[in-house]
């Protein structure tokens, strides 16, 4: 059987733009996508999609859509989140050229992405081998997300043979990234707190401590970039110090103070293996009968590799050459990306495909439909190459 012509030109650059503007007048702040959830499930359904919405998480519900092709092939999922962060944003405007509102970088550019991809396949027949699943979920924005969602998904199988995240870079194959996580570290002094004139502070001067962990913490970050980097293509590790809160009223000699930060490392290390690390550094330094601290973390995302070898990563370049006319280097890349669960929790393996990402969090958050119509061009034709010309592969 002929392989049925690729349908590119169906890509419709103002049902794009309209379906983003429905989901970006949808506030879906972390914790809170029911509302985005269900405009997705209305859309999809109507881009001819079977859907089935998992609802343990009742106000960050999944969204689990399906479209079979003709004949047996390889399962692509097409994967994206449906929170956005929750600050505050101008009112949403919709224009000819432009969708402007919070959200629509990040990343509900990505979801238009892949309601348009399903409709052209629906609309053309079904003509392919194998089978679309698409999966949307919530609770994917740090501090407040944790995952949970794809998480529950991954646990119960629902996954593909190979996966597209729908945000990210536009212009590289991402096949690694660095990990990230944030620590907390409370570090308290036995004294109670008191005024300034009150108190011997050659005995008693929290800042003090907390200030030598501050210096600790930014020789050792100097001293991992300074390192021999074994992964050229990813940034050196580091270890950043965000924020720092020390006392509570102006002549007070407060015994308590706060650290948080970010440790991201390279995918020669695991979120266990940095813990022990940093907690061993915390150790040595505060040794003070009199100081106590308390240390916990969050983990944001695993670092990961794949092969640039990959049948995915090479659909993603074939696409792109397609489309663009360029070739497609391979790259790392530094943000937390659905990748990393996909590829670690998963063990399939996944590239982005970005749709604009530029100003995702800005104070002013926006997409071009030039933009989003070239990058669905690209996740199409990576689609539909990997769906015609797969070969069943051992996971990595």
């Amino acid at each position: 059987m002929l392989t049925p012509e690729i349908p590119l030109s169906r890509i419709n650059s103002e049902r794009l733009r309209d379906r983003l503007w429905r989901l970006v007048q949808i506030a879906s702040p972390t914790g809170r996508e029911k509302k985005a959830a269900g405009m997705f499930v209305e859309l999809l359904e109507q881009a001819g999609a079977q859907v089935v919405v998992d609802d343990r998480l009742p106000d960050s519900p999944n969204v689990i859509g399906r479209l079979k092709g003709n004949k047996p092939g390889p399962t692509i999922q097409l994967a994206g989140h449906l929170d956005h962060i929750d600050i505050a944003h101008p009112v949403a405007e919709l224009h000819l050229d432009r969708v402007i509102g919070r959200g629509a970088a990040d990343m509900k550019n990505g979801l238009a992405g892949i309601l348009e991809i399903v409709q052209i396949l629906h609309d053309t027949g079904c003509e392919f081998p194998g089978e679309i699943l698409i999966t949307a979920y919530g609770l994917h924005e740090a501090p407040v997300g944790n995952s949970k969602g794809l998480l529950n998904l991954l646990e119960a199988g629902i996954k593909g043979d190979a996966a597209i995240v729908f945000e990210g870079p536009s212009d590289v194959a991402a096949v690694m990234a660095n990990g990230m996580a944030i620590w907390n570290l409370g570090i308290t002094h036995a004294a109670p707190a008191s005024h300034e004139l009150c108190t011997d502070r050659d005995k008693y001067e929290l800042l003090e401590w907390a200030s030598h962990v501050v210096t600790v913490f930014k020789q050792a970050d100097l001293e991992k970039k300074q390192r021999l980097n074994p992964f050229p293509l990813l940034p050196a590790e580091s270890i950043f110090v965000g924020q720092f809160h020390y006392g509570d009223f102006y002549n007070r000699l407060t015994n308590q103070c706060v650290l948080q930060g970010t440790r991201r490392w390279q995918p020669d290390k695991t979120f266990d293996e940095i813990k022990v690390e940093l907690e061993s550094v915390i150790q040595h330094e505060i040794n003070s009968n009199d100081i106590t601290y308390k240390q916990d973390w969050m983990l944001v995302g695993e670092s990961y590799e794949i092969s640039p070898d990959e049948f995915i990563v090479q659909c993603l370049q074939q696409a792109y050459e397609t489309v663009t006319g360029r070739p497609l280097a391979i790259k790392g890349h530094s943000s937390v990306t659905d990748a990393c669960r996909l590829v670690s929790q998963g063990h399939i393996p996944t590239v982005l495909c970005g749709f604009g990402t530029e100003t995702g969090h800005a104070d002013f958050e926006y997409v071009t439909v030039e933009q989003i119509v070239t990058s669905c061009r690209i996740a199409f034709m990576t689609v539909w190459y990997y769906l015609h010309q797969y070969v069943r592969r051992e996971p990595i």
